[in-house]
């Protein structure tokens, strides 16, 4: 009889777990290269708007261009310069796509931007995970060059040298908690 209880407490309790557990999408950045989406990978520089589409069952919405003007010089020569730079973002959950181009005829997936989300669990491969508290950012990301940057506030890392950016958010206790991480090209 006893047994039977037994049998009938596992089989509740898998019945339990299936039926309310909760079901997370895995999303591991690749710092500099991309991601993998559960089991699919999107690359920086290869992926296309279409296959992000496909992948996340997303409606591809053509006429969603941003247009941005900037101005600044070239480096080498120091003459003047004046460009306009077209971007799409494609959002799926809390993660934004950005494919960029200079004709608005090639995108070119450019950064991919996650943020916390309740139904995903987003990674890196050297182990940050969103919503870590007080990450160890400077041990994970030793080498600082002058083409990274850090804000005085400790919130915000642009390490443009490793691929990747990060957003803390402040707690009340002063702790510090991950709440955003994006991967783009490495620049060194």
């Amino acid at each position: 009889m006893q047994s039977l209880r037994l049998k009938i407490l596992i089989f509740t309790n898998l019945i339990c777990f299936g039926v309310f557990g909760q079901h997370y999408d895995f999303v591991k950045i690749i710092p500099g290269q991309g991601i993998v989406f559960n089991n699919d990978s999107i690359i920086l520089g290869k992926t296309s708007i279409k296959e992000v589409c496909r992948i996340f069952k997303i409606k591809d919405n053509p006429n969603e261009i941003i247009v941005t003007e900037g101005t600044g010089f070239y480096e080498k020569t120091g003459e003047s310069r004046s460009d306009t730079y077209y971007s799409r973002e494609i959002i799926y959950k809390s993660i934004t796509f950005t494919f960029g181009d200079e004709n608005a005829q090639n995108y070119e997936l450019v950064e991919i931007k996650a943020k916390e989300d309740k139904s995903l669990k987003i990674y890196t491969d050297n182990g940050l995970v969103i919503g870590m508290i007080n990450p160890k950012l400077r041990e994970l990301f030793p080498e600082i060059s002058r083409r990274n940057y850090i804000s005085k506030t400790s919130l915000t890392y642009n390490l443009f040298t490793y691929g990747i950016s990060l957003e803390l958010e402040k707690m009340t206790n002063d702790d510090l908690k991950l709440v955003e991480i994006s991967t783009h090209r490495k620049f060194e």
